[in-house]
This record gives structure tokens, C-alpha cells and sequence, in this order.
């Protein structure tokens, strides 16, 4: 925060104005008042206003240290209010992001999906998603423990990262499963994607390991319909990804109006 000049009224009582004394004090007997704007990088924070009830003196506190004493006290305010707008958005960080790899978490996908869902209703715009999960997880933890399996869903965010596009929504819904909201996109355009996606070697320690299955990504996909709901987009892509493996899979989603902001 810069140091500034303080606008200061010596007699409040020669003013214009008049009547600003009784407005902030109720007595015609405030003689000085200053003003101080509180700055930081990101915009004023508030003010500091200095009224003094007698009348000046030679003894009178010099402008030059008033200014100096407001603004240290306006710096450090400026710093504590940099503190709480630095733990606000780390808690919305918090609350919207996966803590393992850093993509989005399922309650902000699931917000993001049903305004995505909205958009291409109004607009009559394609929209379709993946569901995806990680064959070979479950061997991975049980032969070389979970720190391993972390690090293989972390190559895997990072791997679906570096393969989509930055207007495309990734999360991770829990365990092996991640989805993908694909903005702009019709179902044949999806299932290009999802080819794509199968066809991914993801690196690691793992792919050396002997008695292994093969680590690899199943994808199932569907495009919004008009007479769909939002949560019937994504069962369709869950539907599409387990029939791809030959087995059915349960309603993890639910309804809009089951989904608690």
C-alpha cells in the first residue's frame, strides 16, 4: 500500500457544508477531521476517519506524522485483509477441487453440468460427456499398495489433462471414475474422443511390474438430448462405459433436485 496524503478539514465547522458535524457526532464542537482511504493491490478496502475535538493548537499533531501513523495502520489492515482473501480461496479451492489430482471435484462438475446442460438447451448447442474409469487399479493396490495407486490416478489426471481441451470440464467422481463434460460436441465427435482416450498408454512404475493386468482406461460416452434430464445424460455415459466391458453398473447420480449445494 502506498503512502498517501490525508485529505484533512482543520475547522469542520467552516465547511460548506454545514451541519456535517452533527451528521457524524452530534455536537458543532468537532473543530478537525481526516480521511484516509485503505488501499491494497486488489482495490480500496475501506476508510480510516480521525476526528479531533479541541481546537487546533501549536501543540496540534504535524499532517506529515498523521498521514505516516494512518497509513502503517492501513497497511496492516491492507495485509490482514489479503490474509482472508487468501484463506477464502483456498477454501473454495478446497470445496471445488479433487485433493488427489487437483481436477474438479463431483459436486463442481455436477453444478457446472446442469449450467452446461441449461446452455445447450437455450442455445441449441451440442454437448455430450465421458465416463471413464481405471482398468487395473484394484491390482495395482493390492499388489504394490495405495501410495502406488495414488500416483497412477495422478499420471491419469494428467494424462486426460494434456489430451482435452481447455473449455472441457475433467473430474474426478471418486475412486477409479472421472468424467468429462465435452462443451461444442455431438456424440459422433465424443466417440472420437473416446478412442482416443482408450489408446492412452499411461506411464509409470507399473507398466514394469510382472504378474500386472494392463493398465488402461475404459470410456463410455453419450450426447445431451433434449428429452434428457442432465442426470440422465451422464447414466447414459456410465450405461455406454460398463456395456463396453460387459457388466451393469448402478445410478451413482442423482436427481437435480437431489443434489444438495
Amino acid at each position: 500500500m502506498a503512502c498517501q496524503e490525508v485529505p484533512m478539514a482543520e475547522d469542520v465547522r467552516q465547511r460548506r457544508r454545514r451541519g456535517i458535524g452533527d451528521r457524524v457526532t452530534g455536537s458543532r464542537r468537532m473543530f478537525m477531521a481526516c480521511l484516509l482511504v485503505l488501499g491494497v493491490s486488489l482495490g480500496a478496502v475501506g476508510t480510516i476517519v480521525v476526528l479531533r475535538w479541541q481546537a487546533p493548537s501549536a501543540a496540534m499533531v504535524p499532517r506529515w506524522w498523521l498521514t505516516l501513523l494512518l497509513s502503517v495502520v492501513g497497511l496492516l489492515i491492507g495485509i490482514s485483509t489479503l490474509g482472508m482473501l487468501w484463506t477464502a480461496e483456498r477454501l473454495r479451492r478446497l470445496a471445488t477441487t479433487d485433493e488427489l489430482t487437483h481436477l474438479a471435484n463431483r459436486r463442481y462438475f455436477l453444478e457446472r453440468w446442469y449450467h452446461e446442460c441449461d446452455r445447450a438447451a437455450r442455445y441449441r448447442r451440442p454437448l455430450s460427456c465421458l465416463m471413464i474409469d481405471v482398468r487395473g487399479l484394484k491390482g495395482l493396490n493390492d499388489t504394490l499398495g495405495h501410495r502406488m495407486g495414488d500416483l497412477l490416478l495422478q499420471a491419469v489426471a494428467r494424462a486426460l489433462t494434456a489430451s482435452l481441451r481447455r473449455s472441457d470440464l475433467i473430474a474426478r467422481l471418486g475412486g477409479d471414475e472421472f468424467v468429462v463434460a465435452l462443451p461444442e460436441t455431438d456424440r459422433a465427435a465424443a466417440a472420437v474422443v473416446a478412442e482416443k482416450l482408450r489408446a492412452l498408454a499411461i506411464p509409470g512404475p507399473w507398466a514394469q511390474q510382472p504378474g500386472l493386468g494392463p493398465v488402461a482406461l475404459s470410456v463410455g460416452h453419450s450426447q445431451w438430448q433434449a428429452s434428457w434430464t442432465p442426470e440422465e445424460v451422464l447414466q447414459q455415459a456410465d450405461h455406454d462405459l460398463y456395456a463396453t466391458r460387459g457388466g451393469a453398473h448402478e445410478n451413482i447420480f442423482p436427481t437435480r433436485e437431489g443434489f444438495a449445494v
